[in-house]
């Protein structure tokens, strides 16, 4: 017997991309402008070529976001406002939903692309960061209660969300970096080449004098994620 499922009308794709303004980021994150190629919604000219619709649910519209619909984010916190940005999506029709960030610089349009393709046969494809939470989220929206009651951005997501359906319908994808804090841009440097000579190139570009002010108010904050970011466990799946 075949169990695989059909797959959904293209049309119905939507990728979901869940920020803030980039300049709010890097503001909440204490980093420079310098830091904004890696802050910019990924696969936004590639992810044509699978299809799907951009949706951003943030703050404020994205400029480098030019072939993307913009959505003001509702609610009173993180969770609340992640399942009223879901729950338009599946009003407006969508099937398939891939959830991302934009603080994850190793993030490419083919990650997105397979996570549309292992919706085929999975409930849920999730990417993991490198704390235990997830810098993608991919569900059918028939699925979208699977989202309620997680708690958020306490590095246990991932987990979390595995846990809700059979080990055999959850898919990994592989551990990434995202991007919090300048011990995170080092980190996610010797993970990838590409990020890598992109944060060169931004070591270059900010004073030394910020440089050094900024280490030295996040020491302490720094040598603690430092030490505590090892990649999370790989579920017995």
């Amino acid at each position: 017997m075949n169990l695989e499922m059909p797959p959904t009308p293209m049309s119905r794709r939507a990728l979901l991309i869940f920020a803030d303004g980039a300049r709010l980021d890097l503001a909440r994150r204490r980093l420079p402008l310098a830091v904004l190629p890696l802050l910019r919604s990924p696969g936004l000219g590639p992810i044509s070529a699978i299809a799907a619709d951009v949706h951003i649910f943030g703050s404020g519209p994205d400029s480098a976001a030019t072939r993307a619909q913009f959505h003001p984010q509702r609610g009173g916190g993180f969770a609340e406002r992640l399942e009223n940005a879901v729950e338009t999506l599946a009003a407006l029709g969508y099937t398939e939903i891939v959830a991302i960030g934009r603080d994850c610089p190793a993030l490419a349009a083919a990650d997105i692309a397979q996570a549309f393709e292992r919706l085929r046969d999975n409930r849920l494809v999730l990417g993991p960061d490198h704390r235990g939470g997830c810098y993608l989220i991919a569900f059918r929206a028939s699925d979208r209660a699977l989202l309620g009651g997680i708690r958020w951005k306490r590095n246990t997501d991932c987990a979390e969300l595995a846990a809700r359906v059979a080990r055999s319908t959850v898919f990994l994808l592989p551990t990434r970096h995202d991007i919090d804090s300048w011990a995170d841009l080092q980190l996610a440097a010797r993970a990838n080449d590409n990020v890598a000579r992109l944060v060169a190139f931004i070591f270059r570009s900010v004073s030394a004098g910020w440089r050094q002010v900024a280490l030295f108010v996040h020491a302490d904050a720094q040598f603690v994620r430092v030490h505590g970011q090892m990649p999370p466990p790989r579920f017995a799946i």
